[in-house]
């Protein structure tokens, strides 16, 4: 099992900080091995990754859901994945975000040569890219654009 804690500041309001997590549309561009995230649902997510030990396709549910605040959600078929997310003010326009992610692949998938492994690092550097691209968005005015 692979767990991530991580707090980051980020130079943006809470509330855009949360609009680009609930844009799910978004987490490719940050996301490594994540090829397609689609909100089917409220609170359904499909999620198509190229990702060593978890199948392409699996499901996962917004557990929770405060907006500006906090978003979680986990899976529900053969890969135990979870992200929970929490938000706080910082100062004016900056957030503290908080991440717990978690990622545990059952059985014995199979996956393509081009899937990539996740390890704590490459979850810590995916984190940093969402910071980027949330304060560049929101530097230039775009953040509504992305969502």
């Amino acid at each position: 099992m692979l767990q991530v804690d991580e707090r980051i500041e980020i130079a943006a309001p809470r509330d855009r900080v949360f609009e680009m997590w609930t844009a799910v549309g978004q987490f490719p561009s940050f996301m490594t091995g994540v090829d397609l995230v689609h909100l089917e649902t409220e609170e359904r997510m499909r999620w198509r990754v190229s990702v060593a030990g978890v199948d392409p396709v699996f499901y996962a549910v917004i557990t929770e859901l405060v907006p500006d605040r906090r978003i979680a959600w986990v899976s529900v078929d053969q890969t135990t994945m979870g992200w929970w997310i929490d938000l706080e003010d910082a100062g004016p326009e900056r957030t503290c975000m908080t991440v717990r992610a978690i990622w545990s692949p059952r059985g014995s998938t199979t996956c393509a040569t081009t899937a990539h492994e996740l390890d704590e690092r490459t979850i810590r550097c995916d984190l940093q890219r969402f910071r980027a691209l949330v304060e560049r968005a929101f530097v230039e005015g775009t953040l509504e654009e992305a969502a």
